[in-house]
């Protein structure tokens, strides 16, 4: 089992979504407003530092994972958005 975690940072959060339920992922949770700082600089919210991200994971068989994290990094963005793409093992899952 692997978990994916996605950071996206753009105006349409549902793009993330679309790219995991194409690529076969059984189901998905997804965090709006998330704030953080990453090699563009800081997104807290404010006029200072403007933006957020939202943050999806998943939990699901290798197989998919590696298909869904393939797609989701070959996925193409207009300009200024971004979608990091993390993959991580996980021991049990029920």
């Amino acid at each position: 089992m692997k978990m994916l975690v996605l950071t996206y940072s753009g105006a349409d959060p549902e793009r993330v979504s679309t790219l995991l339920d194409a690529a076969g992922v059984p189901g998905h949770t997804c965090l709006e407003g998330a704030r953080g700082h990453g090699l563009t600089g800081p997104r807290a919210g404010t006029r200072a530092w403007p933006g957020t991200v939202t943050v999806c994971f998943a939990v699901m068989d290798d197989a998919i994972a590696a298909t869904a994290a393939a797609r989701c990094r070959s996925a193409e963005l207009p300009p200024g958005e971004r979608l990091h793409v993390a993959l991580l093992p996980v021991d049990s899952f029920n």
